[in-house]
């Protein structure tokens, strides 16, 4: 090896060591900071957990986490430690890579993973293939997402809404109905299949804030509030079985399977909304957030 490319080799060595020792610099001072990110290369879809220290809050004057366009509270921790925390869910049709989050007025960034969501295909008869609703409806599931709790009414993992799981349809599909692709569109939820009658259960603890019947849409529906922006809705269903403010516990029967509204056949439309944006209810059912 030449005089140059030895000195060209250090040079590139001590490069690599001052950049190493900036980022493990960063690094330290995040963990410094307090504020622990449970993923910061999620798939679209995924929920995270954001934590921050209250004092560090409280500092900033800015108690909130800015993602995807929403501004979210921070909570109390339900641990009753010293923190603060909140959930954000990562929409489906994020667009993958480098995404901003402010986190108590602080620009963080998120790396996004594209989840490869598939296709389905379905057929709809005529007088189903739109999405024109009642009056009020598409108001009323707005309200419902967007209702602020303080209160966290759920413990551990989330229950599944029926007894036998058996999935028609996952949550970020994109969709051809009758032969067109719907276009700004993916499946905001889960479908489980089952009989008409088949009883429907709340997956968590939570609040009644809707519970309707003869919606063109949605159908018949309830929506649950689990606090601290965690809400699940339920459509299609053929029968309703509790009412607008109601408190139920984690699989109490709410009602029972439809197929009612936009619905090709008997199953249940589970949607879960964490501060107003679709998550993918399935790692709910598998790990406590």
């Amino acid at each position: 090896m030449t005089i140059s490319a030895r000195f060209l080799a250090v040079l590139t060595s001590l490069w690599f060591v001052s950049i190493s020792l900036s980022a493990a610099g960063s690094r330290a001072a995040d963990n410094e900071e307090g504020i622990a990110i449970s993923n910061s290369s999620p798939r679209q879809g995924e929920t995270l957990r954001i934590s921050v220290p209250r004092a560090l809050a409280d500092a900033s004057g800015d108690a909130t986490v800015g993602f995807a366009g929403e501004k979210i509270p921070l909570y109390p921790a339900a641990d009753g430690s010293d923190t603060l925390s909140t959930l954000i869910a990562v929409p489906a049709d994020l667009d993958p890579g480098a995404q901003p989050l402010t986190i108590c007025g602080v620009e963080h960034q998120l790396k996004v993973i594209d989840a490869r969501f598939p296709t389905q295909t379905l057929r709809l008869p005529p007088k189903k293939n739109n999405f024109n609703a009642s009056p009020g409806e598409k108001e009323a599931i707005k309200a419902a997402k967007e209702e602020v709790i303080q209160e966290r009414f759920w413990q551990g993992k989330f229950k599944y809404p029926v007894k036998t799981v058996k999935f028609s349809s996952r949550f970020g599909l994109g969709r051809v109905v009758n032969g067109k692709r719907l276009k700004d569109y993916y499946h905001s939820g889960l479908d489980f299949r089952g009989a008409t009658g088949t009883p429907v259960l709340a997956c968590a603890d939570g609040k009644v804030s809707v519970a309707a019947t003869g919606w063109k849409l949605h159908g018949n529906t309830v929506c649950i509030d689990h606090g601290q922006g965690v809400v699940t809705i339920y459509i299609h269903m053929n029968s309703v079985k509790v009412k607008s403010g109601d408190l139920v516990k984690a699989g109490q029967q709410i009602g029972t399977i439809g197929s009612t509204g936009r619905a090709s056949g008997p199953h249940l439309h589970l949607s879960l909304y964490v501060n107003k944006i679709a998550a993918n209810p399935e790692p709910w059912f598998q790990q406590v957030f």
